[in-house]
């Protein structure tokens, strides 16, 4: 017996946003840079459709509330306004301010040899 997963509820209206943000082949909401479309998850720069007004806050998975966004992108912005986000993300990729992550690409992968 399969237990309910709540992320699963709104799945073909997200199917269905995932394909007409696609269709539209606009750049990332929070970043504005180029999206790759043909990227997979989880590769950090894969498209994801991010919600402006989180759905944990209340928001709703329509057209005008959501957007194309890199995966990494949306990780950052969490469940903040859209304004933080762009100025965080801004923030990290140029490498501004105390404290500052490394650029997402600028992490290297590592091997473990067995």
């Amino acid at each position: 017996m399969s237990r309910y997963n709540p992320r699963y509820k709104n799945g073909h209206r997200r199917r269905q946003m995932r394909a007409r943000l696609k269709a539209a082949n606009t750049c990332c909401y929070i970043c504005g840079r180029p999206i790759d479309y043909t990227l997979k998850p989880p590769h950090p720069w894969s498209y994801v459709v991010d919600e402006t007004i989180p759905l944990a806050r209340g928001g709703t998975l329509t057209y005008h509330n959501s957007g194309a966004a890199h995966r990494w992108c949306n990780q950052v912005k969490g469940t903040h306004t859209l304004a933080w986000a762009r100025e965080e993300v801004r923030r990290i990729l140029t490498g501004q301010g105390k404290g500052t992550q490394t650029r997402p690409t600028a992490i290297p992968f590592t091997a473990v040899d067995l």
